[in-house]
């Protein structure tokens, strides 16, 4: 199916720019997250990508990537354009055997780091990634372990969403906006569906398996999750009581954790 259009624009400008700043670097671009599964909200949904590089990048070569970044971003500001670039090579490892790679996040360039290098990203690549450019990933292109992505999964929700959790507690204004519900209730979800169910899926596809998997008391901060995801200018049922979207947001997510956990990765 076509790219979004704001979405084929931004990786347009981007390969535009970086093939004039370095010709021939970048042999690859590949779009992973939602729009794998044929997910897209403009206005609210980021580009998620995985650029491959002719080689592992010199100083010149990352002078360029942050340029054609800046350039990109200066153009067109949305959707966030973040990502990581690798070797091809990379993509047929394991990511804890991936060395410190340039990324993209929020609009800053880094030259080194593990930001997305995880088995979720490979594990999207290997089954919805998007190709813009390069050839088709086949099977034994993109390393993948199911046990690894489970065990990954599980320690995520222990680690990184049980400070998220303690977080909402801690600051419950933060806690009421439309954004932490779509971004906590939708998180925790995905990860429940993948230890619940074996399989990946979007955002949004977490939020319907929410429906469904979680007692009817919950289904009103679900649906402001999604409402807050697909058409955030609609009206919320929230409105008259932000404080109880950031309660409601807090205890789901502490019960979704807990619900979780219970699946031995």
């Amino acid at each position: 199916m076509p790219l979004p259009p704001e979405v084929a624009q931004v990786t347009e400008r981007f390969l535009a720019s970086i093939d004039r700043k370095s010709p021939g670097l970048v042999q690859g671009l590949y779009l992973h997250g939602s729009l794998g599964f044929g997910e897209y909200f403009a206005g609210s949904s980021d580009v998620d990508f995985v650029v491959i590089l002719s080689a592992r990048p010199g100083d010149a070569d990352l002078d360029a990537l942050a340029a054609a970044h800046a350039e990109t971003r200066d153009a067109q500001p949305r959707p966030d354009f973040d990502g990581i670039h690798l070797i091809r090579s990379d993509l047929a490892s394991p990511p804890a055997e991936c060395p410190d790679v340039p990324y993209m996040f929020g609009g800053s360039f880094c030259r080194a780091g593990r930001f997305e290098v995880n088995p979720v990203t490979w594990h999207e690549l290997a089954r919805y990634g998007v190709t813009v450019r390069g050839p088709e990933l086949t099977a034994g292109d993109v390393w993948a372990d199911d046990a690894v992505l489970r065990a990954f999964s599980y320690d995520n929700l222990s680690s990184y969403w049980a400070r998220v959790a303690d977080a909402l507690v801690a600051e419950p204004t933060a806690a009421a906006k439309p954004e932490s519900a779509a971004w906590c209730v939708l998180g925790v979800s995905r990860l429940h569906h993948l230890l619940a169910t074996g399989s990946m899926t979007s955002k949004s596809g977490a939020g319907r398996h929410a429906l469904v998997a979680f007692g009817s008391q919950w289904q009103p901060i679900i649906h402001e999750a999604l409402r807050a995801r697909e058409r955030p200018g609609a009206t919320s049922a929230y409105a008259d009581d932000t404080a109880r979207r950031g309660r409601d947001t807090t205890a789901f997510t502490a019960m979704a954790i807990e619900t979780s956990l219970a699946h031995t990765p």
